[in-house]
């Protein structure tokens, strides 16, 4: 074998020792993706008043608490929900106060949200599940300002 075939072949047998990793670091990067934080997702949903887009970061059905409802939901219904309850009261702001993990290792946001019609205090718990960061739990409750 010539100096040049010899020098073909160690690089294509370098090549086919590098798609392992090649692909074990995209398998890696695509899983990080999937379990990303989507607490900006949902900061701007609800500053826009978007239920669509709420209902897009729920599970299959959420733990629902707006004024005149307290229920788990279908997402569908949910969403449903939260288009009349943000009807009613257009959102001007929404600020994150609080965040943190729960026990059951799942993430918890609190904050304040702002509407044309005063302000609530909006809770939300978001889970790491097979599809990924998915909100299991959202509350929207008259404010009370006791933090």
């Amino acid at each position: 074998m010539n100096r040049s075939a010899e020098l073909t072949l160690q690089l294509i047998l370098k090549q086919l020792r590098m798609k392992p990793l090649a692909t074990l670091l995209f398998i890696l990067v695509s899983l990080i993706g999937l379990s990303q934080d989507i607490t900006p997702n949902v900061t701007a949903a609800l500053q826009k008043g978007d239920a669509t887009a709420i209902k897009s970061l729920c599970t299959a059905s959420v733990d629902l608490a707006i004024p005149g409802h307290e229920d788990v939901f279908p997402a569908d219904q949910a969403e449903k929900l939260l288009k009349k309850f943000f009807e009613a009261h257009k959102p001007i702001s929404f600020e994150v106060k609080h965040q943190g993990t729960s026990k059951l290792n799942d993430l918890y946001r609190i904050g304040d949200l702002t509407t044309s019609t005063g302000k609530y205090r909006v809770t939300f718990f978001i889970k790491n599940g097979d599809g990924g960061m998915k909100i299991k739990q959202l509350r929207i409750e008259e404010f009370e300002d006791d933090f």
